[in-house]
């Protein structure tokens, strides 16, 4: 039964297909792993087998424009710290935009993220930034396919009305 689910997965294109995938891969390592420590190369297989920063759990924090309230910040790390999750921030600028634009909001949205990477490394919790140019649906469903292991997402009023029913993950606004 396990076996036809998977198979009929791998021929649609769902969110199990990506997991399936995932499990595959996983596998393919375990047994490269076993194989490699069978042969006295214990330290290889460890690191093989190791986490990875894809696979910690992370809460998806959307940022009005390149900046991001002090109340949505106090928020999020307070719930990260409390989760044991890292912190995703997504900045969102215009699609349209010279290149100056682009640079001078990216410059601005890291300055915003900096005040959480020093607020987070005092509490011991990671943060990765990402600035995203487009619409804000297509940024938020184009980061939670690529980043793996999002369990939900924060953001302003203004940013949830957008992203509503745009991925499968809860999300929570902080008003």
């Amino acid at each position: 039964m396990p076996r036809n689910w998977l198979r009929n997965s791998m021929h649609t294109p769902t969110p199990s297909l990506r997991r399936a995938k995932s499990v595959q891969d996983r596998l393919a390592d375990y047994s490269e792993a076993v194989a490699l420590a069978e042969a006295g190369e214990q330290m290889l297989a460890a690191d093989l087998v190791a986490p990875t920063s894809t696979g910690r759990r992370r809460i998806l924090v959307i940022g009005h424009g390149c900046s991001f309230s002090p109340r949505l910040r106090e928020y999020a790390l307070s719930v990260a710290e409390r989760m044991g999750s890292d912190l995703l921030l997504l900045s969102i600028g215009m699609k349209a935009g010279d290149a100056t634009w682009r640079e001078s909001f990216t410059q601005l949205s890291a300055q915003a993220a900096s005040s959480w990477h020093e607020n987070a490394a005092r509490m011991g919790l990671h943060i990765a930034h990402e600035v995203r140019f487009g619409g804000i649906e297509e940024a938020v469903s184009e980061l939670v396919r690529s980043c793996g292991r999002i369990e939900f997402i924060l953001s302003e009023p203004e940013e949830g009305e957008q992203v509503v029913g745009q991925t499968g993950l809860a999300l929570f606004t902080v008003k």
